[in-house]
């Protein structure tokens, strides 16, 4: 029993390691983890968080969140992936800089909102090369796709993403009642 702890224990440090490694300085991106659970602790929870960054349905409940990467041309950037009883949404922990029509320099959070009808697949994705790089690979059903890195935790996201896709779209082919998302 003290084994499978002791293994448990080294694979979640090992995974919080990798988290933190991804982002363009261990320091900043633990500082922007550490910035972002005392945002959710102050608003009374992820769900208060959730509901405060992403247009929801009044019946919409978060299921799950993930601390993760999502991988973008310009490199990874550091959020979390929020698992709604609706959708999939991904808010970037920072702001991001960008160059405004303008051509002055503004700030934003990187956001992505994914209704689980718009789902094609969710494809968990172990690279064999490297047995540590592990992504979730989403594709919409207009065929955009979304790679997701960094989890501190691969198996339990993966898992909680294919059961909410599946538990979805089995209530949908059941004639239930689906919660729709507005646009």
């Amino acid at each position: 029993m003290f084994n499978s702890w002791s293994r448990k224990a080294e694979t979640i440090a090992r995974d919080i390691w990798h988290n933190l490694k991804m982002g363009h300085s261990v320091s900043e991106t633990a500082w922007g983890k550490v910035s972002l659970t005392a945002k959710a602790l102050s608003e009374g929870g992820f769900e208060p968080l959730f509901k405060q960054t992403f247009p929801t349905d009044p019946n919409e409940k978060l299921e799950k969140t993930f601390a993760c990467y999502l991988s973008t041309t310009t490199g990874p950037v550091a959020g979390t992936l929020y698992l709604s009883t609706a959708r999939v949404a991904f808010c970037s922990d920072r702001p991001l800089s960008f160059t405004a029509p303008s051509g002055q320099e503004a700030w934003s959070y990187y956001k992505i909102m994914i209704p689980l009808a718009n789902i094609a697949t969710v494809n968990p994705v172990n690279m064999r090369e490297n047995p540590s790089e592990k992504y979730i690979h989403i594709v919409t059903v207009d065929g955009h796709d979304f790679w997701f890195m960094g989890f501190m935790n691969f198996e339990k996201a993966s898992h909680h993403l294919l059961d909410s896709l599946s538990n979805f779209r089995a209530a949908e082919n059941a004639g239930l009642q689906v919660q729709p998302v507005g646009s």
